[in-house]
């Protein structure tokens, strides 16, 4: 391969690059909750990365990345001062601006990719050299998650890019719409973190500026393919509540030492509240729905019923 230039849409090609054998050692300044779609590390390997205070309140490193890499076995190090975004695995140096985040595959990114066995050492070299950094363990995630919650994303140049102040909800256009019963299961600390960080279950306060939130969407592969911008709601297992929409807002993310399971990141909305299934299903009946059927999991796949169903909460 030799050296070689990728922008303004490096990502692709990053991860193609650090899908190899061996131990990865990786200095990212700030991760987004997707972040494990985009740089797939492994038990054995070494992140760096900017968790400070300012960067978690800010919303430019998420505590559910952390804890995933961390469940997944990665040494997760915190360094306050950190900005650079390299990567080195035993044939590969990554050096550019790319952040691991959504923000940066919408941003003009630039890196080059190298095999060059100087550029690799010395890379591996500097992420190995990086002073005054903090392990992080579970007493530095629950900090971490509480940080998360009383900051607010906020613009930053060259780092949040372009829509991170105000995300958004619901897609443009809802072609994709499905209802799940919710399941139970014991979540991992990656789970545990991102629903204590976040969850539509636990609604405590998370500052005036917060209107959406995020968590896991833990389930088998086996299950249908879903992608980003597909809307689920949810129904309780004893068919009594119907949970407002949530937006697909990860690519799958497969879950460590859980084989077949796979979960997405969910962006829903904190001052929607569940209604009563019943209720549900009269309002739909006299909007000319009268088989919605909200007690089954189906893709719903009439586009009046997705309108009527958005309009229970006045979408």
């Amino acid at each position: 391969m030799g050296t070689t230039f990728h922008g303004p849409s490096p990502w692709p090609h990053i991860t193609r690059a650090i899908r190899t054998r061996g131990s990865r050692h990786a200095a990212i300044a700030h991760l987004g909750q997707d972040a494990p779609t985009l740089l797939p590390l492994r038990g054995g390997d070494v992140l760096v990365v900017n968790a400070s205070r300012a960067a978690v309140r800010a919303h430019l490193t998420s505590p559910v990345a952390l804890a995933y890499y961390r469940d997944a076995g990665v040494r997760v190090l915190s360094s306050p001062d950190l900005h650079a975004n390299v990567i080195a695995t035993e044939r590969w140096a990554v050096i550019g601006s790319a952040n691991a985040s959504h923000s940066s595959t919408i941003a003009v990114e630039g890196v080059v990719i190298t095999d060059d066995p100087d550029l690799v050492a010395a890379v591996r070299g500097f992420i190995d050299g990086i002073e005054e950094v903090t392990e992080v363990d579970q007493v530095f995630l629950d900090n971490a998650v509480a940080q998360w919650q009383i900051g607010r994303a906020v613009p930053v140049p060259g780092v949040s890019g372009r829509g991170q102040a105000d995300p958004g909800f619901l897609p443009a256009q809802v072609t994709r719409m499905f209802l799940r019963h919710i399941i139970e299961f014991q979540p991992g600390p990656a789970e545990h973190h991102a629903w204590a960080a976040e969850s539509r279950h636990r609604r405590a306060p998370a500052g005036p500026a917060v209107k959406y939130q995020l968590e896991w969407f833990h389930h088998d592969k086996s299950d249908s393919l879903l992608r980003r911008g597909d809307v689920l709601v949810f129904v309780t297992a004893d068919h009594e509540w119907l949970y407002p929409p949530a937006v697909v807002d990860s690519e799958a993310v497969a879950i460590p030492r859980s084989p077949g399971a796979v979960g997405h990141l969910l962006r829903s909305r904190t001052d929607l509240d569940p209604i009563p299934v019943p209720v549900a299903e009269q309002i739909l009946a006299d909007a000319g729905h009268p088989g919605a059927r909200l007690r089954v999991d189906h893709r719903i796949a009439s586009p009046s019923l997705r309108v009527a169903v958005l309009g229970l909460w006045d979408l």
